[in-house]
């Protein structure tokens, strides 16, 4: 099998062709899509998601998988895969809270982030698949921290090495102080007996601000503008000015790329350097996709209550 590479954008990720996903593959082919990926940290299959066995397929060839815990988005056959559809027929609003998002009302609208960054234990990844996508708008944003670390004046790097950031758990957009544009949140009818405002307990972690990516030993500015960080040990002033200043190299728009869907496209991301972002879509703009997460621990987060173990069993739920 000859595997072919080309970029998604001059600053981040590849789209890998040449690679035949309707029956398993061989170990060196594996090994050559997980080196791509280590190297790169995200990756696009185009037209290649035909069925839910070849999404399967490929995600295996980045680990081993893990169920959702939001259980009434995982499919019924399959709990490793999660259904997201926004239909606007759906007036339930559990999981479509409506933003207006600079001047555009957007269903599906996630600000920037890694996954459950609000927990010790940080998935390894995740395979995105677009079943249908939306007529209009509907992107995926992606911003490579490598990179970003890479920007960073040298004497900003020498002050945050060594730092660690509080995550507290904010479940809507507008709560979040960082990786959001300028929005307000929507009003939306409740349903009784079919509504839910699911309660979430998640206790503040701790993350470091750089991470060194294992296998290269490349550093990643490990920092996650969502979910209401501070940096350990700082003042309120003094951390959100620090934070500030990095989220301004962290998003600078200039290295972000947003990804337009086409059916069957499947992008695989890593969540340990890559963040990303959902543009959401017109609330009646209709999209589908599915997704299967990675299974990983990078063994450096925890809970800021020393007392709680980082192992203990929670609900998780999809960013």
């Amino acid at each position: 099998m000859s595997l072919q590479t080309s970029p998604l954008s001059s600053h981040l990720g590849v789209e890998i062709t040449g690679v035949d996903l309707s029956s398993e593959l061989d170990r060196a082919t594996r090994d050559e899509i997980t080196r791509v990926w280590i190297e790169h940290g995200v990756v696009l299959f185009r037209g290649a998601a035909v069925d839910d066995e070849v999404h399967m397929r490929l995600s295996r060839v980045f680990g081993e998988l893990e169920p959702s815990a939001t259980a009434s988005m995982n499919n019924a056959q399959n709990p490793y895969m999660l259904d997201l559809r926004y239909d606007p027929e759906n007036e339930d609003p559990r999981f479509n809270q409506h933003y207006n998002v600079d001047g555009h009302d957007r269903a599906g609208y996630i600000g920037w982030h890694w996954d459950q960054a609000f927990m010790p234990t940080i998935v390894r990844g995740a395979v995105l698949r677009m079943v249908n996508p939306a007529s209009e708008a509907g992107e995926t944003g992606f911003v490579d921290a490598i990179r970003a670390h890479e920007r960073l004046p040298d004497d900003l790097k020498k002050r945050i090495e060594g730092l660690e950031v509080v995550y507290q758990f904010c479940g809507t957009m507008d709560a979040n102080t960082f990786g959001v544009g300028q929005l307000k949140r929507l009003p939306r009818k409740v349903i009784p007996g079919k509504s839910s405002d699911r309660g979430f307990d998640f206790p503040a972690v701790v993350h470091p601000m750089v991470i060194t990516q294992m296998e290269t030993g490349r550093k990643v500015l490990k920092f996650c503008p969502m979910h209401t960080p501070h940096v350990l040990g700082m003042d309120k002033d003094e951390s959100h000015e620090l934070l500030a200043e990095v989220s301004s190299y962290l998003l600078d728009p200039t290295y972000m790329y947003f990804h337009k869907w086409q059916k069957d496209d499947m992008i695989v991301w890593d969540n340990w350097r890559i963040i990303h972002s959902a543009a959401g879509v017109p609330l009646n703009v209709s999209r589908y996709a599915k997704r299967t997460t990675i299974m990983g621990d990078y063994a450096v987060g925890r809970y800021l209550d020393p007392e709680l173990d980082r192992n203990r069993q929670v609900s998780r739920i999809v960013d």
